[in-house]
């Protein structure tokens, strides 16, 4: 169905470069929380863990996204929806995962 409310539209190249998972929190929205790390923020938005590969973790910082571990061209971080879009749009991002607890670590 058509939906007003999400007014974040992936492109192709920004959907080429997010996982199926992340994909779908853009189209319907948090249906089912189990299926990623997600906590909620003072102001009441969401934050998921996602793991980026990127080739300047710098610029994610810059981005104003808050990075808790960078090993090699592998950054994780907690971002809002809204900070996933901004990352995404960076050219030294290759791909964002989902970090979800649902597999053994």
């Amino acid at each position: 169905g058509l939906s007003c409310s999400t007014t974040l539209k992936l492109t192709d190249a920004e959907k080429a470069r997010l996982d199926p998972a992340l994909q779908g929190l853009f189209e319907a929205g948090d249906t089912d929380s189990s299926r990623f790390d997600v906590s909620n923020r003072s102001d009441g938005s969401k934050e998921y863990g996602v793991i980026i590969r990127t080739a300047n973790a710098d610029e994610i910082r810059i981005a104003g996204v808050v990075v808790e571990s960078v090993m090699g061209d592998v950054v994780t971080a907690r971002v809002t929806l809204i900070e996933l879009k901004k990352i995404l749009a960076l050219p030294s991002v290759r791909s964002i995962q989902n970090s979800a607890k649902n597999y053994p670590h």
